[in-house]
């Protein structure tokens, strides 16, 4: 008998086509990515027609994707030809798909519009200039390489090639060069995989310092200067976790799980400021509370211990360790409600032979600080003059 089918965040059925399987990488360092411009030949006088695809992440908890066309449209008028007006146009391509479906979907596209150089001519910035936001770089960094064909496939280790493919040594020194992801990340199970998206949103913060407004640019920097003092929080927090754990035994280190959980406490303002400035902060306040859950299991797994060993005083442990227990389900209730995530994490407290604190929370950090080392804002690009072209430097 089949399981019930799959569901997303909405509660909508997932289509076959997007239920995620062991040849489907999630990725870890992007939400958006998109093909080359096309500029389509063959317009009416006064006409341009600029043409991509994108695609982005349109649920973050079934991991499933949006493929669109854009359409920019620039039409001279028909008196003043100085005068000119822009519209873009987007049709949607695919939704609710796997990301190796939405990687293939501009591939394909992209192919076919190089198939016919003479109506698609592209446009600068072009693939190299674009960098992680042109699908190829983007979806080699998560650990896909692309075949002769020029089709994605996910790899099964970061230096192993997919089976009954053809590679050209050109696109495999390309993904060797563009492989980010970690080597215990290839089976969608390792700690950056479950970890809120930092990249995801210094991604954002480029985008938003590129606009064309001062406000939004300046907005931009004291979002990050947020951000970075809510992952300090986070760090804090994890040494006093990990302090913890190394002293438990010492007797009367709990204050240190206390500590931790005032630092998480003044994490939550950070959240709630980001929110302020319209920051998505949904990852962001999942994580936090699975941080604070953490401090409640780890107290527990370490009193539980001490009583296991006959250490300290029994009945002042266990009076509290009982505490810390259903202080855990409590908040864990609000993530996960089912009697069998209630047993699990029971069982899981008594059945751990010391407190450890779950990697998940360090790679955050360190993630965080390897992709902030290259961030710099930059002021926003002055609009062209009348007459004025950009062509690439």
């Amino acid at each position: 008998m089949s399981g019930p089918d799959p569901k997303d965040s909405n509660g909508n059925i997932i289509p076959p086509s997007a239920v995620p399987d062991n040849k489907v990488l999630h990725p870890l360092f992007g939400t958006y990515t998109r093909t080359e411009t096309y500029n389509v030949t063959g317009q009416k006088p006064g006409v341009t027609y600029h043409l991509h695809a994108e695609a982005f992440l349109d649920d973050p908890v079934a991991k499933t994707w949006t493929v669109s066309k854009v359409a920019r449209i620039t039409e001279q008028h028909s008196v003043n030809p100085h005068i000119h007006k822009t519209t873009s146009q987007v049709h949607k391509v695919k939704a609710k798909v796997s990301f190796k479906e939405a990687a293939t979907a501009l591939a394909e596209f992209e192919k076919q519009c190089k198939d016919k150089p003479h109506t698609f001519k592209v446009l600068f910035p072009d693939a190299p200039a674009m960098d992680f936001t042109h699908f190829k770089a983007f979806t080699e960094r998560e650990g896909y390489v692309f075949d002769a064909e020029g089709m994605p496939h996910a790899r099964p280790n970061a230096r192993a090639l997919p089976l009954g493919c053809i590679f050209n040594q050109e696109d495999v020194d390309s993904a060797n060069k563009n492989a980010a992801r970690p080597d215990d990340e290839y089976n969608n199970a390792g700690p950056a995989s479950r970890s809120p998206g930092t990249h995801f949103i210094l991604e954002q913060f480029t985008r938003a310092a590129h606009s064309q407004d001062f406000n939004t640019a300046t907005s931009g920097l004291r979002v990050l200067n947020i951000l970075d003092r809510f992952v300090d929080q986070i760090e804090q927090a994890h040494k006093k976790m990990q302090e913890y754990c190394q002293k438990y035994e010492q007797l009367g280190q709990g204050d240190l799980i206390t500590e931790a959980e005032k630092t998480l406490k003044m994490a939550e303002s950070s959240i709630a400021q980001l929110k302020a400035y319209g920051v998505d902060t949904t990852q962001f306040s999942s994580f936090l509370q699975q941080c604070q859950i953490t401090c409640h299991i780890l107290h527990a797994e370490g009193l539980y211990d001490l009583m296991n060993k006959g250490k300290g005083d029994f009945d002042s442990n266990e009076a509290l360790f009982k505490t810390r227990v259903n202080s855990a389900l409590e908040a864990y209730k609000k993530i996960d409600d089912s009697d069998e995530g209630m047993k699990l994490l029971k069982n899981m407290i008594v059945q751990t032979p010391a407190p450890s604190v779950p990697a998940t929370i360090g790679k955050f950090v360190d993630g965080y600080k390897e992709q902030r080392k290259g961030y710099e804002p930059r002021p926003p690009m002055p609009k062209p003059t009348i007459g004025q072209q950009r062509f690439k430097p």
